[in-house]
């Protein structure tokens, strides 16, 4: 064999690892009950999500081999809107949600039509897409967030009882002193709600948009360029706050749950 058609491939190192010792040690920590800063799960909502889009390939296809998906979160922002006004007895907030699918389809060409031998051939190609959804769903809090409201500026005023000056009748004037003022503001700072991606599930049915014959070759034979897809997306998401939480601890050693 000639030597530039041997390959290349094989097997460079290969070596044997043998196992390491280890320890385990008892966790310890503090022996409560104490106060901690942990992300609180306000609720954990199931949003449905139907889109539908059209698809264009770069070239003519054949058949579709693979479709592999991928959802991406691009905005998960969450409002307050107070409490219920049917129950009244939960308060509730609107999540505006936002995001794509990435989509990558690989899908075979018809490069090659042999008509005497009944085959066809061409080569494996791929296009990748980024199909967009956004919505606005209610929001039911299993524990409310904490939010905090900035008040407005409110004005400080200094009593004196010797203005300078006299009424027209001669009598002192006393009251708050206007050569001096001053003003409270309070500023309070809240913890931003945030999600987290727990689970998707999407349920999809593509539709063949214009598909042409391949001539004589068979009726049953086409190819297509463009496709419509419907999606129905499910998103399971954790909607978390950081809250302080007294946390119930117990002695070292304490056997008692």
């Amino acid at each position: 064999m000639d030597k530039e058609y041997t390959c290349k491939g094989g097997v460079i190192k290969s070596e044997t690892l043998t196992e390491c010792s280890n320890e385990f040690l008892t966790p310890r920590g503090f022996s409560g009950p104490f106060v901690g800063k942990i992300p609180v799960v306000l609720a954990e909502p199931v949003i449905q999500i139907d889109v539908e889009s059209v698809i264009q390939l770069d070239e003519p296809a054949f058949e579709i081999k693979r479709i592999k998906k991928n959802l991406f979160i691009t905005q998960c922002k969450l409002i307050d809107t107070g409490f219920d006004y049917e129950c009244k007895t939960k308060k509730t907030g609107k999540l505006f949600l936002s995001g794509y699918v990435r989509k990558n389809i690989e899908y075979a060409t018809a490069d090659c039509i042999n008509q005497s031998k009944d085959g066809i051939s061409g080569k494996i190609k791929h296009t990748t897409v980024k199909v967009p959804f956004q919505c606005a769903t209610k929001i039911i809090f299993d524990v409310p967030p904490v939010i905090c409201q900035t008040g407005p500026a409110k004005e400080i005023a200094s009593f004196v009882d010797n203005i300078k000056g006299n009424d027209f009748c001669g009598q002192e004037i006393i009251g708050s002193d206007p050569c001096e003022m001053g003003f409270a503001h309070v500023e309070c700072f809240n913890e931003k709600v945030f999600c987290e991606l727990e689970e998707v599930k999407i349920f999809e049915d593509d539709i063949l948009k214009d598909p042409k014959g391949l001539g004589c070759y068979g009726k049953e034979e086409f190819i297509f360029d463009k496709i419509i897809e419907k999606m129905v997306i499910f998103i399971r998401l954790k909607l978390l706050q950081k809250q302080q939480v007294n946390i119930p601890g117990k002695e070292i050693g304490d056997k008692k749950k």
